[in-house]
């Protein structure tokens, strides 16, 4: 054999073993596919050599990290625990995963399996992708601004199965409803770990203070009581009409007129007030005194009377008679409108 020839078949031999070669390579790179690249890493997770299932294995605790970050939300009086996932926070790990196992789509084979050999780190790094749904915080919020919601109770006075309620005011409360999803869309995107949402006090339209005067008339007793919001400023005793024959109304009424020196008008011609003068001016005589106060009942007023006897009496024909003195002081307090409660 010669020369030529020993080295023809050496070189044969060494093409079919670098083929071989080759061909092993190949084959084990094929068979390392399903397994990303080293060095790999998402969110700050190595993942390299690992497969997908291997590698969502291994993203799990910072998914959890990411998902269960606790946000503390506060109203006065109440407070929930949540988290960012409760919140509407979603994280996209598949996309993650897609992106680090194309990192080897952008190597050839001989690369691929030069890297993976030898544990050659090609250095990529992806993030989580992160979206927020703000429709889940808007629809918490909602539930939180009827929860939180407070309607202001204004003051007032009446009087009902023989009991006097005095219900004092309260100021009421409403959630910021835009300023609170901007709080918590911020807290989800954030790292804020507690927050109060913003609350709107709600006052009432009539306080304690601003309640002003109200008269209330209790024909048990024939007496009446002058409160100023709700205490009691003064009382008189009055006469309140004829039991069974002229009551005086019961009910809700208001001064709608105020006299001074008023003229009397015979409201009776044919029953009660026949045989009476059909008008009596003012005078000593005149039946409603010095001072008269018409209320949205028909045909009666809180007036004066001449008749002092009768006070403290059922003697008139409906109308609440005063002393003529005390007339005319409840006349120097009260006002058109004040309003005016009728009860036994």
């Amino acid at each position: 054999m010669t020369r030529f020839s020993v080295l023809l078949s050496i070189a044969a031999i060494l093409v079919l073993l670098l083929a071989g070669a080759a061909f092993a390579g190949y084959r084990y790179e094929q068979g390392q596919a399903a397994r990303i690249l080293p060095g790999v890493r998402i969110d700050g997770v190595d993942v390299g050599g690992l497969t997908r299932v291997e590698a969502e294995r291994a993203l799990s605790g910072r998914v959890g990290e990411i998902l269960s970050r606790p946000i503390e939300v506060k109203v006065p009086g109440r407070e929930w625990q949540l988290s960012a996932q409760t919140l509407g926070t979603r994280v996209d790990v598949d996309s993650a995963l897609n992106q680090a196992m194309a990192v080897s789509d952008s190597f050839g084979w001989p690369s691929r399996l030069y890297h993976r050999l030898l544990d050659k780190p090609v250095v990529r790094s992806f993030d989580i992708p992160v979206s927020y749904d703000d429709a889940v915080v808007s629809s918490f919020v909602g539930t939180v601004a009827k929860q939180v919601h407070r309607v202001p109770q204004d003051a007032s006075l009446d009087f009902e199965s023989g009991r006097l309620m005095i219900q004092h005011s309260k100021a009421g409360q409403s959630l910021k409803v835009q300023a609170a999803e901007s709080a918590l869309q911020a807290a989800a995107r954030g790292t804020v770990a507690s927050l109060d949402l913003p609350i709107r006090v709600l006052n009432p339209d009539v306080s304690d203070r601003t309640l002003g005067k109200t008269i209330i008339i209790r024909l048990s007793q024939n007496r009446l009581y002058l409160y100023d919001g709700v205490k009691v400023e003064k009382s008189y005793s009055v006469a309140t009409g004829q039991l069974g024959i002229y009551p005086t109304p019961q009910g809700h009424f208001a001064i709608v007129a105020k006299r001074i020196n008023p003229t009397w008008v015979n409201p009776a011609k044919d029953t009660w007030g026949a045989g009476e003068p059909d008008f009596i001016p003012p005078g000593p005589d005149n039946p409603l005194g010095t001072r008269a106060m018409d209320l949205s009942a028909p045909g009666i007023r809180i007036h004066g009377t001449p008749s002092d006897s009768s006070i403290g009496h059922y003697a008139s024909h409906g109308c609440i008679r005063m002393h003529i003195w005390e007339a005319e002081d409840l006349f120097n307090r009260v006002e058109v409108g004040t309003p005016v409660i009728i009860a036994w």
